[in-house]
């Protein structure tokens, strides 16, 4: 079934506004205002910012203050030093949301210098966005039914809501109303945009249960045309995906699953590996498809592992790394993973361990840990930094890779 939709009226119907709103960082309120000054405008000097909200003063040196280093709110955690170029360790950089009792962050990306990430378990979930660098949060959209996948083009901000079953899209700013762009009957997952399209995974049972419903669709812009008869498949579960120009790649989560390639133009579907302990999450380089196998329910004790794969199929699946490398871990648990250009490392989120990690993408050397602590999740890379999200605390943090 095909839906068109035009992105720019669409938007111009506004039922209710969530616009940029004023934010709680740790225990003071961060104003937009002083998210501009944070970069020396509202008459502050460059490398000083007004935190306080008192227009008379610009009373953070954002260079050396540890509680807001390069920008109100954004904290050196476990004592980092603060310095020109940032913390020297791990950065929050948002905190507490949707609400600091239940926040619940989930997946994330990053687009030109914002990170965007979905957040809630139930029908108070929330869209939120921050900048890179920290400062006011910007509320995109509330009340949401247990928002998941979430993915950024030039067009707006796209996501899925698990439990409602659709698909929906805002402007990036929030300051219009989210509309739906595909009601399904069956429960929505992963989300992948380019500037061309927005893809979504689409399972039509339980997790690891196939069923006529399940596919992967597409949505054309910037008409917001939405074909979900792009690919279907009743034979997997699927669950995250990721694009480049010319493929979607997706895992099903099953317990002997595949991770798979559909042409973009088409529709026709590969299969690259198959045989795979639960795969997860799922990212691409210029020349592999990487993935994470995280076993659950009563296969959670299973050898978990990162995965990589050539991207053409020419060679079979090989292992990055194995649960097995770190036997001193009780429970390793990978979760969302990413890669890029930039460096020669897989990065992933264990929330077993719990710890954020790297290797190289060939596998060899050891593997690395960022951070340990918290319950990381949604993990994203963008200039020379790692992002990710913390599930239970609700926050976003960041390092240098």
């Amino acid at each position: 079934m095909r839906q068109a939709f035009g992105i720019g009226s669409m938007l111009c119907v506004a039922i209710m506004t969530a616009a940029a709103c004023t934010s709680v960082l740790g225990d003071f309120t961060v104003s937009e205002a002083s998210a501009s000054s944070a970069s020396g405008g509202d008459g502050c000097a460059a490398g000083t910012a007004d935190c306080d909200g008192n227009p008379d003063d610009c009373e953070v040196n954002l260079l050396d203050d540890p509680q807001n280093c390069g920008a109100c709110g954004a904290v050196c955690l476990d004592g980092g030093r603060c310095s020109a170029t940032g913390c020297s360790g791990v950065t929050e950089i948002a905190r507490g949301f949707p609400t600091i009792e239940a926040p619940n962050a989930n997946l994330l990306t990053v687009y030109q210098g914002e990170v965007y990430w979905t957040a809630g378990e139930g029908t108070d979930g929330s869209v939120q966005k921050v900048s890179v660098l920290g400062g006011a949060v910007t509320t995109l959209a509330v009340g949401q039914n247990a928002p998941y996948g979430i993915a950024v083009n030039q067009h707006g901000v796209f996501w899925s809501n698990l439990n409602d079953k659709d698909v929906l899209t805002v402007d990036r700013n929030g300051a219009r109303a989210p509309e739906v762009l595909f009601d399904s009957d069956f429960a929505t997952l992963g989300v992948a945009a380019d500037e061309e399209a927005v893809f979504w995974a689409q399972r039509a049972a339980g997790i690891g249960t196939p069923g006529e419903g399940s596919l992967i669709g597409k949505i054309t812009m910037p008409d917001a045309e939405v074909d979900d008869e792009f690919h279907e498949d009743n034979n997997v579960s699927p669950h995250l995906i990721a694009i480049d120009r010319e493929h979607v790649y997706w895992v099903d989560r099953s317990l002997r699953g595949s991770v798979n390639r559909t042409q973009r133009a088409t529709g026709d579907t590969q299969r690259l590996a198959r045989e795979q302990l639960f795969p997860y999450a799922i990212a691409v380089d210029d020349d592999h498809v990487y993935w994470t196998n995280s076993p659950r329910g009563d296969h959670a004790g299973e050898l978990s592992a990162v995965m990589r794969a050539p991207k053409d199929g020419s060679e079979d699946a090989a292992a990055v790394w194995t649960a097995i490398e770190d036997d001193d871990v009780a429970h390793a648990s990978p979760d969302c993973i990413a890669v890029d250009g930039f460096d020669e490392f897989v990065y992933w989120t264990d929330q077993g361990s719990p710890r954020v990690m790297r290797k190289r993408k060939d596998g060899t050397g050891r593997a690395r840990p960022l951070y340990e602590g918290g319950t990381p999740r949604g993990i994203a890379l963008a200039g020379g930094f790692v992002f990710w999200a913390d599930e239970n605390s609700g926050t976003i943090r960041k390092r240098a890779r």
